[in-house]
């Protein structure tokens, strides 16, 4: 049996070629993303649902979804993420701030809980949550973005420990 395998912003960008390598090794492939115009042009055979990445409801009912239609998961991407704004930490909008911790960080996090109990049920599956090198280093103008990285790190680490013991 093939892969099961859910990318969030899977229909552009590095979500994009992430679905075209899984799909690649015969995975059933299923995208998530905001940009309807994107989610139109997803590969024949790619499943493609509109997710707000950040809108717990809508994660949980996607995920219920994907249980219901193949019965679990096997690989989650938590790819869902956004630039935020750039500003001088006096300057930075917290409106601004919030969105970005709520893509970059909440998304993963709402992805990772939402899939646990499958991967849990079956006792198998990997989530990879996609980070960046702003959260190992820092990135000057770009403090919420930096954060939500470094705090991505942080919940990948703590979901290992939590779920490795469940394979």
């Amino acid at each position: 049996m093939s892969r099961r395998v859910v990318i969030t912003a899977g229909a552009a960008g590095i979500g994009c070629a992430m679905a075209e390598a899984f799909a690649e090794t015969g995975a059933r492939v299923w995208v998530t993303d905001v940009d309807d115009a994107a989610l139109a042009s997803v590969p024949e055979g790619t499943r493609a649902s509109h997710v707000d990445a950040s809108n717990e409801h809508a994660m949980a009912t996607f995920l219920n979804e994907v249980k219901d239609v193949w019965g679990g998961l096997d690989v989650l991407c938590a790819n869902a993420g956004i630039k935020g704004p750039t500003a001088a930490l006096e300057a930075m909008p917290l409106d601004g701030w919030r969105e970005c911790l709520a893509v970059n960080l909440d998304g993963a996090f709402l992805a990772a809980k939402h899939a646990a109990p499958m991967m849990k049920a079956q006792r198998s599956g990997v989530i990879l949550f996609t980070s960046s090198t702003a959260g190992l280093y820092g990135f000057p103008y770009r403090a919420p973005y930096a954060a939500a990285k470094w705090a991505v790190i942080g919940l990948m680490k703590t979901v290992a420990m939590e779920l490795g013991p469940f394979g």
